[in-house]
């Protein structure tokens, strides 16, 4: 029950029907179904349902959110009350997840839901880039259209247009194209609203779905074979009780043609009417046997082929949606996430399908001219204030969410690890480190240890480790320090070791000391680097 009740919670922070749906707006819907879900857990555990375990990021994570408030009442606490109500946010939801979706429905519902997510933004993106230009206008403040922009109903072909005839004289004004649920591009960027409302980040969110699609569309395992103790004791799942007899060898023909009673599955009789010599009673008709053709490779085949077309689909319309976003972190995520996927299914053929679909991508998605050099440079500046946030403070930081009140650009530094460095220093930047390698190191764990899980647990540990994967490349060019999506993957794996551990008492996954000291002096040699990158661009 509370598993249900979290995933209601990451489609409402995701989706907010509240901003596009009139008759929801106003209602705390988020503090309603956060508050429904500390009850659903308070009770699941009184009843046994769950077994709350503590997976090692969720430690780390609480410190650095904890970390980050901290630092901002010391640089700005006029913003701690904004600032600490976002953080509070975020953690709330993360630990929600790591707490309600541990158990193995709970996995699966929780990538229901935001596979679910990733495709509906992903049709609305799409939809978008079929509707004609429109005049639409934002608010005065907003130059840049990043925020929700209004349709007045004329049509257009440049922002110029816009301005001839308008009904707001002085109003900003620009040429998109209008979506569905009050949605609109950007530039011509096809993008989502809310903290989806940026291309690049509506690509990343569809990107970290695509593993989970797969792992959904995976077959399931059967049931684990109980192994006969040494010495004699109960039989295994299969074997004939009481040391009786093997079973019989099939029958010779049903080698030409699929398994040994695949003629009764047909509608035939069993072979209960041979007689126990082997011949056939007289005026016995034979009963229909599978053609040559079709053995049980091939129909097995075939059906794993239907049960992969809808994830292939999924997979083609998030690939046509970065490529309509023109991100290009977008592109690298996609293409990173897939091939991860298509080598650990397929290996060496893997890497010839990653072939096939890594030079059109790059072809086609991402921006290009003077706008791309433009975005590059702007990104090294940011880069730069970056260090000079971080030598200014001292490896303080200037406090959560205040990089762009900073900065020259008014922007965020559109990396993340950096963004942790400069807004909550040194300490905060190996915190959120730690955050991202404990998160990392669970599913690795799970999925190539010697443990006893069950198959939901074992099917969905690789896919959030190449979604994590892809996110830690994502978010090298985004601002995800704090962001609410980033927390539910991490909080999705916390849930893997909830229900890895419920499975399996001998599951453990910790963190050393030697580990800590590796990851941080790791993060400081990327800053010593990236510091010599900056100065050799001049």
């Amino acid at each position: 029950m509370a598993a249900w009740v979290v995933c209601a919670l990451c489609a409402l922070v995701i989706i907010k029907p509240q901003e596009f749906i009139p008759a929801l707006a106003g209602i705390p819907l988020v503090h309603a179904a956060f508050g429904l879900t500390l009850l659903c857990v308070a009770l699941d555990v009184l009843w046994r349902r769950l077994k709350p375990s503590l997976a090692p990021q969720v430690v780390y994570a609480l410190a650095f959110l904890a970390w980050a408030a901290l630092t901002t009442a010391l640089k700005r606490p006029d913003a701690l009350e904004e600032r600490g109500m976002q953080l509070a946010t975020v953690a709330g939801i993360f630990v929600a997840i790591a707490v309600a979706a541990a158990s193995p429905r709970g996995l699966r519902a929780l990538a229901i839901t935001l596979v679910g997510c990733a495709v509906l933004t992903t049709v609305v993106a799409i939809v978008q880039s079929f509707q004609p230009h429109g005049c639409m206008i934002a608010a005065a403040d907003d130059w840049e259209g990043k925020g929700e922009l209004e349709p007045d109903g004329r049509p257009c072909e440049t922002n110029l247009d816009c301005r001839v005839d308008a009904p707001v004289p002085d109003g900003n004004y620009r040429c998109e194209r209008p979506g569905p649920l009050g949605t609109s591009t950007i530039d011509g960027r096809v993008r989502y609203r809310g903290s989806l409302a940026d291309p690049n980040e509506l690509s990343l969110m569809a990107g970290m779905a695509i593993p989970l699609a797969i792992a959904l569309a995976e077959r399931r395992a059967g049931p684990r074979r109980q192994r006969r103790p040494i010495g004699g004791g109960p039989p295994s799942d299969g074997e004939p009780p009481g040391g009786a007899a093997p079973r019989p060898a099939p029958r010779a023909d049903a080698a030409l043609g699929g398994t040994p009673r695949a003629d009764a599955a047909l509608g035939g009789t069993p072979r209960a009417d041979a007689a126990p010599g082997g011949t056939r009673p007289a005026g016995a008709r034979r009963a229909p046997t599978l053609p040559v053709l079709l053995t049980d490779r091939l129909l097995s085949r075939v059906a794993a082929a239907l049960r992969a077309l809808p994830v292939t689909v999924v997979i083609a319309a998030i690939g046509a949606m970065v490529v309509l976003s023109r991100s290009r972190s977008g592109v690298i995520v996609y293409l990173a996430v897939l091939g991860i996927s298509f080598i650990r299914r397929i290996g060496t053929l893997g890497v010839i399908a990653a072939c096939f679909v890594g030079p059109p991508m790059l072809l086609l998605g991402g921006r290009s001219g003077d706008e791309a050099s433009e975005s590059s440079e702007e990104r090294v500046e940011l880069l730069r204030e970056a260090f000079e946030m971080i030598r200014r403070t001292k490896g303080i930081g200037v406090g959560a969410g205040q990089f762009g009140d900073e900065s020259s650009l008014g922007l965020t530094a559109h990396n993340s690890y950096l963004l942790a460095a400069a807004e909550t220093g040194l300490l905060g930047m190996c915190l959120f480190a730690l955050v991202l390698y404990a998160s990392i190191k669970v599913p690795l764990s799970i999925w190539l240890g010697d443990v006893d899980v069950g198959p939901t647990a074992r099917r969905f540990a690789p896919a959030i480790f190449v979604s994590l994967c892809g996110a830690l490349i994502g978010i090298f060019f985004l601002s995800w320090a704090y962001k609410d999506i980033l927390y539910m993957a991490l909080g999705a794996s916390a849930a893997l070791y909830g229900a890895a551990r419920a499975e399996d008492s001998r599951v453990s996954v910790r963190v050393s000391g030697r580990e800590v000291a590796l990851v941080c002096g790791g993060m400081f040699v990327v800053l010593a680097l990236l510091n010599v990158l900056l100065r050799f661009l001049g």
